[in-house]
């Protein structure tokens, strides 16, 4: 009996400094380490929303977009839980809705959807209400002082679109979807 319960104890306290291991990388803005180690760490505590919704945003950093969605399935008991688990959500119909543009020329005009000032959101928003300007398999779009613009490509295979924000001819942010 002794045993188990050093056994358990031991397994507490790795996990909790796992856990803070997490933290740490969110903290320090190491976003694609706390998504990836925190995604291994979310099956054992499903229910700490404060911990999936660091891990879940670290994964919109990172730009793993269908990992961050694995996660807000759990996210349903608290607001902060819910706040984030819409936030994540709305950003993945976005750049499904973008990807079905890109390729399937599906119309977006007048579609709203949640604002936020993730590049996906700025790119949507602009297409659902035609302030773009094509140029050749981009779509340009002029917000403030940055550029945008989405273009499809395939690599090995699969579709994906390209997503940047420039600064003149210096790229800020470049984010690739599938």
């Amino acid at each position: 009996m002794r045993i188990i319960f050093m056994i358990v104890l031991l397994f507490t306290s790795v996990f909790a400094m796992t856990k803070n291991q997490v933290y740490s990388y969110y903290k320090a803005g190491a976003y694609e380490k706390a998504c990836k180690y925190g995604a291994t760490l979310v099956r054992q505590d499903k229910k700490d929303e404060n911990y999936l919704s660091v891990v879940a945003l670290s994964c919109v950093d990172a730009d793993y977009l269908n990992t961050a969605i694995t996660i807000v399935r759990n996210m349903k008991n608290t607001p902060i839980g819910r706040n984030n688990a819409s936030y994540v959500s709305s950003l993945f119909l976005i750049k499904k809705l973008l990807m079905q543009f890109m390729y399937d020329n599906v119309d977006l005009t007048n579609l709203t959807l949640p604002k936020s000032p993730h590049i996906l959101s700025i790119v949507f928003e602009a297409i659902s209400h035609n302030k773009y300007k094509k140029s050749g398999n981009k779509y340009i779009i002029k917000s403030g002082k940055y550029i945008y613009s989405i273009e499809k490509f395939t690599d090995n295979g699969v579709d994906k679109i390209l997503l940047k924000k420039q600064l003149g001819p210096k790229i800020i942010e470049q984010h690739i979807y599938w």
